[in-house]
């Protein structure tokens, strides 16, 4: 049983990081062609600006995105310490940010931490293959989200690092719906230039080639 444990442990984690870095990418790659297209400044600009149907800019989205997916990246990096097997990762407080700021502000600093976080679920993934990890990526955590307006006590829930790197990605994939939105509207950019499946969800893009 523990082996069968592993071997799925292994394959949802696998998975969770391919959809994260596949965000992560895509996120990328909108930055680099606001750079391209209108040049360092007016990219610059267009990161902050704020689209009046969504009522946030570009910057906005990533940033509470990413606040999301580096914490669960950052925690799922620590479950490598076979040590920790069967042990309380930590806690993860979602709902703990620093709103404004630098990282929702500043292109090139927003593009720095997308690579680095890239580059700690990469490194994570270049592990999983080992016995002990992929126990560890199952290793309880507790997350805490304000569910409730008018109580600032958080929540507390049970759950996985692989549940909360799906999360994520899930949560992120509604986000750049949003930037999708602001793109389109707001910063000069056309459908046909937008990275391919730029802020569309998997279940959409495989019901409409079921359509097709």
């Amino acid at each position: 049983r523990l082996q069968i444990c592993c071997y799925l442990s292994t394959i949802t984690m696998r998975a969770v990081i391919k959809s994260n870095l596949a965000i992560l990418s895509q996120k990328i790659a909108l930055l680099d062609l606001l750079v391209s297209k209108h040049g360092a400044t007016k990219a610059s600009d267009a990161f902050q600006k704020t689209c009046p149907i969504v009522g946030a800019s570009i910057g906005q989205h990533y940033r509470h995105s990413m606040d999301h997916v580096e914490l669960a990246a950052l925690v799922a990096s620590s479950a490598q310490d076979a040590s920790m097997q069967q042990q309380q990762l930590g806690d993860l407080h979602y709902d703990l940010r620093v709103r404004g700021g630098t990282l929702e502000k500043d292109l090139v600093e927003s593009r720095k931490r997308l690579s680095d976080v890239s580059d700690v679920l990469k490194s994570l993934n270049a592990t999983i293959d080992d016995e002990n990890t992929a126990i560890t990526t199952a290793t309880p955590v507790t997350v805490y989200f304000n569910l409730a307006a008018d109580d600032a006590k958080e929540i507390g829930l049970p759950s996985t690092v692989e549940r909360e790197l799906g999360f994520c990605a899930h949560h992120a994939i509604h986000h750049l719906a949003m930037v999708r939105i602001i793109c389109l509207q707001t910063v000069g950019l056309n459908e046909a230039e937008l990275p391919e499946g730029f802020g569309r969800a998997p279940s959409t893009i495989l019901f409409d080639k079921k359509q097709g």
